[in-house]
């Protein structure tokens, strides 16, 4: 067999710089981390919480905005209006809020590759028992993984405006699958030991980190709020896969030597986001309604940079890493959201969500300052300047959430809600990477006043999605050229518990 040699690779944990090391195994586990900058009024203190964390992808696509819970809406004038509608700003009491939010994220999945998602290069070599039982069967994921957000506003002193800052990340997912323990040590299958979803994804990171400026001014007769914001994003990106230059899933060539190789990606790139909102609100302050219009991050197409290895099992020789931009596109948000306080005891609220995630195509590598221009089979349209290729062909989705609260008193709120979502990703499509389905949310917490300016509030959270059964219509292995990868047919399973508390000081 083919002499072989990976590098161990390891993303920066907290701060600690990457380092690699020999080892006779493929190239495993980017281990969770994020290290994202922050800036304005309360950067610092952004940094430090947070520096050492990840985030899960809750919703549709890689949407993680739950915010603050039930307390993160629209139409609700709270610190975390910064992201969902700047105008709501204006319901605010005429003062200084600052909010420090945590998520706790227990995030699992289940995905059993089947048979059907075998990709071999000779069809003839399917029914290899070493080579199926390496790439069927179940592969795991359990993260427990949190998600911060920082934010404030204030009046400035003044009557009718607002000005708030955020520090938070809206789009973000992170994978850390199990070992199958099976293959551990193995001489003739070594990278069968990071389970059957290796070829979609051994680990990574996928994040958009916003530090958010806002500002909104009240016209007093109409009780009419119009806010904006601005937003400076840093994007990052790390990955690391299973892959063969042909695209197939084979554990070796038809000569006996190890084939299966691995790709690691790291790419970082900064745009600009922009928010529009309005917000209303009748004298007595009983009905609120807001909605917001939240742009794309670099208004279209963002272009990360970055490097690419890719270390096949054929090669004697250590690959050298590439220089490469990554394209990929994130979707605009549109957000609505009402609440009504028809008792001194009970409110009802709702909010609702449209995400264009039809504008997420691909996940392109390409060498740098080259576009991703492919055929509908996934094949290159001149050239030679696609890298690797990752079709994605993602879909609109609809957000819904309705819930209650209930005041027990002046101090105390207790609240719940229950909402939906649908799927962002095609079944044909669904890879362990990009896991997504239709979507039920369940929410219980509170709300306590502690005195006039510190309140507190907790609640948890889950979300339960609909298993996805891809029945053999996976198309991956269908494609062409550098769009090609093995088949991810099989059976899908995933549920987040996640608890959420904040802590709102105002003066």
């Amino acid at each position: 067999m083919a002499r072989w040699w990976h590098a161990q690779m390891m993303t920066q944990i907290k701060g600690r710089p990457m380092v690699r090391r020999r080892t006779s195994l493929p190239v495993r586990r980017a281990r969770r981390s994020l290290v994202l900058p922050s800036a304005a009024v309360f950067g610092a203190a952004a940094v430090a919480s947070v520096i050492a964390s990840t985030t899960p992808a809750y919703a549709a696509g890689y949407s993680s905005a739950r915010f603050g819970g039930d307390q993160g809406s629209p139409a609700l004038a709270t610190p975390f209006a910064v992201y969902f509608n700047p105008a709501a700003m204006g319901g605010s009491p005429a003062r200084t809020q600052i909010v420090l939010d945590g998520s706790l994220a227990l995030r699992q999945v289940t995905y059993t590759r089947s048979p059907s998602a075998l990709s071999p290069d000779d069809p003839n070599r399917i029914n290899e028992p070493l080579y199926k039982s390496a790439n069927t069967g179940d592969a795991t994921l359990f993260n427990v993984v949190p998600a911060p957000f920082l934010g404030a506003m204030s009046n400035l002193g003044t009557k009718n405006l607002r000005v708030g800052y955020a520090g938070y990340i809206p789009f973000g997912g992170s994978s850390d699958w199990s070992k199958n323990d099976k293959f551990a040590g193995s001489s003739l299958a070594p990278g069968a030991v990071d389970g059957p979803q290796r070829w979609a994804n051994v680990s990574g990171q996928i994040i958009a980190f916003y530090n958010t400026l806002a500002l909104s001014y009240t016209f007093e007769k109409p009780h009419l709020t119009l806010g904006a914001s601005f937003s400076g994003i840093y994007h990052s990106v790390k990955s690391v896969r299973a892959r063969n230059a042909d695209g197939s899933d084979d554990l070796t060539s038809v000569a006996g030597s190890l084939k299966e190789g691995r790709s690691y990606l790291a790419a970082t790139g900064f745009n600009l986001g922009a928010t529009l909102g309005v917000y209303w609100e009748n004298e007595d302050r009983k009905l609120r309604i807001g909605a917001s219009y939240i742009s794309q991050p670099g208004f279209g197409e963002t272009r990360l940079k970055g490097t690419l290895e890719q270390q096949f099992g054929t090669d004697s020789s250590r690959a050298q890493v590439t220089t490469i931009d990554l394209l990929q596109s994130y979707p605009d948000v549109i957000r609505l959201g009402g609440a009504f306080r028809y008792s001194d005891q009970w409110e009802i609220r709702a909010d609702a969500a449209y995400s264009r995630w039809s504008k997420f195509k691909y996940q392109c590598v390409v060498k740098p300052g080259e576009k991703c221009d492919v055929n509908a089979d996934g094949s290159e349209m001149s050239g030679n300047e696609i890298v690797l290729n990752v079709p994605r062909k993602w879909k609109d989705t609809i957000y819904g959430r309705a819930g209650l609260a209930y005041f027990v008193g002046q101090d105390t709120e207790l609240f719940g809600s229950l909402g939906f979502e649908t799927s962002a990703v095609p079944v044909r499509l669904v890879d362990p990477a990009a896991i997504d389905a239709f979507r039920i949310d369940v929410s219980l917490g509170g709300k306590y006043n502690i005195s006039d300016h510190v309140s507190i509030a907790a609640s948890a959270n889950y979300l339960y999605y609909l298993p996805v059964e891809t029945n053999g219509t996976a198309e991956q292995y269908r494609y062409a050229g550098a769009s090609r990868s093995p088949s991810a047919d099989g059976d899908y399973q995933a549920a987040i518990l996640f608890f959420n508390a904040h802590v709102i000081y105002g003066f």
